[in-house]
């Protein structure tokens, strides 16, 4: 019997399961529970695990995770947003498992911290709380000075616009996430700080970015040297401008609203 696929409208002849256009399945079957729950274990944890096969991918063969999806492959790896949601979902139950079972190593030690003047002590305890309930945030909002710095150190060969650069960034951080959520066990285990699993990555980082610049632009060993020390030149270039406007910014918002405490501050 003939039909037409529910995603995208094509033609399907009898006995296809599967749509030839866009590669969706024919689901006839109602929904339940245990249908649900074996969909999502055939996606992300069967043999078809395109999570798994995605992370495979960018570590291996990162042009193609990469370009397919510039080119427009969607089907074959998790897509760049999907990919770094996931992460960011990772990081905070990462966060809420260090929280609960090992605050030490987000340096939140209560003990030591009443030993500071209370006043010290709790902007201090205020500021960790915060800076580990945004820290997704804190990354999401780099993304684009990391790929602003991609797209001016490859003005030379243009194959990407700052869009893509963004895309190559979005696998980039999101797969930092993923590492840093299978070390939670380590962390938890053996009181590592996090602060030191993240300065540990730091290699890894930018052994990832060389990676990734030469498998997708494909340089040579010298090319892929040279161009992931300028990224690092050009981005601390960039983070230091996003710095001085974000203080201006914030003493500007700081005098307009609380111009009183300037002043009594002044007096002193």
């Amino acid at each position: 019997m003939e039909r037409n696929c529910k995603n995208c409208k094509k033609l399907l002849y009898a006995q296809q399961n599967y749509c030839s256009h866009c590669g969706s399945k024919w689901v006839e079957y109602r929904l339940t529970p245990r249908k649900i729950t074996a969909e999502l274990s055939n996606r992300y944890l069967g043999t078809d695990n395109v999570f798994l096969v995605t992370i495979l991918g960018l570590l291996r063969y990162p042009e193609d995770v990469i370009n397919g999806y510039i080119s427009g492959q969607r089907k074959k790896y998790v897509n760049p947003i999907n990919f770094y949601l996931i992460s960011l979902s990772l990081v905070g139950l990462q966060i809420f498992l260090l929280r609960h079972f090992a605050p030490d190593t987000l340096g939140m030690n209560v003990a030591e911290i009443t030993n500071v003047q209370n006043n010290t002590g709790q902007s201090l305890e205020n500021f960790t709380d915060f800076f580990y309930d945004y820290i997704g945030a804190f990354t999401t909002f780099f993304l684009p000075a990391y790929a602003l710095s991609g797209y001016i150190i490859f003005l030379d060969i243009r194959k990407y616009n700052f869009t893509e650069h963004l895309i190559l960034y979005v696998y980039v951080f999101a797969l930092v996430n993923i590492v840093t959520f299978v070390a939670t066990p380590l962390m938890i285990g053996f009181d590592i700080p996090y602060q030191m699993v993240s300065l540990a990555l730091t290699p890894f980082i930018f052994l990832q970015v060389a990676w990734y610049y030469k498998r997708c632009f494909k340089l040579d060993i010298q090319q892929t040297v040279l161009k992931g020390l300028l990224a690092i030149i050009v981005f601390n270039v960039i983070f230091a401008i996003l710095m001085i406007i974000v203080i201006i910014i914030a003493i500007a918002l700081l005098f307009f609203f609380n111009s009183d405490l300037l002043n009594t501050a002044a007096a002193h």
